[in-house]
């Protein structure tokens, strides 16, 4: 415990990791495979300062139960500190417009290297390879130590390199966040290599899942600044990534929802209560469908939704609901205004394997059929 200096920036990181998961796992984005990544990347930090903050406070107490907390602390470190790197690994190359070919050989490679590593770790309780916790219930790092830390900054480097190779093909705002990453986490870890009692390589990975849940995971990114709703740009992956998984038995139901009259608004009232107007609409239609609903705003006075359902009638439900709403809205908002709906909407059908432009214009054209 006199070693263990960096308690409260362990304790502070939890904190920040635990608000980043919670923020983060209530998003529609953990369909996404790169969204699902980064909670894991977020629940191994946890797991990883837990496991560092148990195997400072049990070295060198007393007694055969301490000596097992110790050993399985230290253990669970050398078990899944790899995890980390082997996820931004997998993380970088899913942002990279989901290269096929190079993840099915990682998929391959890096579980194969995460099991050899495993292993060694776990033999290490016997030929203290890694470390070792002597009868005294003291810590010490094993022989074959640099092997294990190697392979973890190898990781690391490889995910940097990968970046800077395939540079053109991310965005500006992601290509520095990711390139950045493994700064905090290298310095954090190197100076607990060469510092011993200094605990701060996964303090400087929560500063590194910091930089990357502002700067590429946040909403901001995906919603649209006025209702608050998803994007064009949200829709357009979230629909390709739909259709890509739907099969006979799991499809999915869509509505294109117009807000009519959305320029005879904006005309008498101004631009600003024209904006109100478009809020409203958005409350609506989040308050007529259901919260694991998929909707966002696809252009001016345009949205867009996804319901999880190829059920017509959970369909159908959802447009009376959307129909009783908008009279409920006009019948008690009292504003000089009154808000009505042109919508279409259909239940994607698996067999006509329709891609998402041309779901998108079936739809269309039902919500101009309906608006006529």
């Amino acid at each position: 415990m006199e070693n263990f200096k960096t308690l409260d920036s362990s304790i502070l990181s939890l904190i920040i990791l635990i608000f980043i998961y919670y923020n983060a796992k209530n998003k529609l984005e953990k369909v996404f495979t790169s969204h699902r990544i980064f909670l894991g990347l977020v629940l191994t930090n946890i797991l990883l300062i837990l496991s560092d903050i148990g195997a400072w406070v049990f070295d060198s107490l007393p007694g055969i139960h301490f000596l097992l907390l110790n050993k399985i602390f230290n253990l669970s470190l050398f078990v899944f500190e790899p995890v980390a790197g082997t996820l931004w690994v997998l993380y970088v190359c899913y942002q990279m417009k989901h290269n096929e070919k190079q993840i099915k050989i990682l998929k391959y490679v890096l579980p194969t290297l995460f099991a050899i590593n495993a292993v060694m770790s776990i033999l290490s309780l016997q030929t203290g390879w890694f470390f070792y916790v002597d009868s005294n219930n003291i810590y010490s790092r094993g022989n074959l130590y640099l092997i294990h830390i190697s392979y973890c900054y190898i990781l690391l480097i490889y995910s940097m390199y990968y970046v800077y190779k395939h540079r053109r093909m991310f965005e500006k705002r992601y290509y520095y966040s990711m390139l950045v990453f493994i700064l905090p986490i290298t310095v954090g870890a190197t100076i607990q290599i060469l510092f011993y009692g200094w605990a701060l390589a996964w303090s400087g990975m929560t500063i590194s899942l910091l930089i990357i849940h502002f700067n590429i995971q946040d909403s901001s990114l995906n919603t649209d600044y006025l209702t608050g709703l998803y994007n064009r740009r949200q829709l357009d992956k979230y629909l390709k990534l739909r259709i890509k998984n739907s099969t006979e038995l799991k499809s999915f139901s869509a509505l294109l929802i117009d807000l009519d009259g959305f320029k005879a608004i904006n005309d008498t009232f101004g631009h600003d209560i024209g904006d109100g107007a478009i809020k409203d609409a958005a409350e609506i239609i989040k308050k007529s469908l259901r919260r694991d609903d998929f909707v966002a705003r696809y252009g001016g006075d345009e949205f867009f939704a996804i319901l999880d359902s190829s059920d017509n009638e959970v369909l159908e439900a959802a447009v009376t609901r959307l129909k009783n709403n908008v009279d409920k809205f006009n019948q008690e908002s009292g504003k000089g205004y009154k808000l009505s709906f042109a919508i279409g909407y259909a239940v994607y059908d698996y067999e006509l394997r329709m891609k998402s432009d041309d779901f998108f214009k079936h739809i269309d054209t039902l919500m101009y059929n309906n608006k006529r």
